[in-house]
């Protein structure tokens, strides 16, 4: 997944629908140093969990997180409904 591949989505879905953006533990998997990914996925890892909080901060989506295991978490942006205010 790349960022575009976020906004792409986020434009078709519909209100309710998410999308899983990542598995595993966010904030240890985008550190460097920390991160047992490659740099080039970490970083590519960075971008997208960046773009997913601009368009949360921008009311375009929900972020919500469900545990799957010990140490592993899915981390989902929700589109929100179209109709609902924005946050300013």
């Amino acid at each position: 997944m790349i960022v575009s591949d976020i906004t792409v989505w986020v434009e078709g879905a519909a209100p309710g629908e998410s999308l899983t953006y990542h598995q595993g533990l966010l904030g240890i998997d985008r550190a460097p140093g920390s991160s047992s990914l490659p740099d080039a996925h970490r970083t590519t890892l960075d971008r997208i969990a960046g773009h997913a909080m601009a368009l949360a901060e921008n009311g375009r989506v929900l972020l919500v997180q469900r545990r799957l295991g010990v140490d592993r978490i899915a981390y989902l942006a929700v589109k929100v409904s179209d109709d609902k205010p924005r946050r300013i």
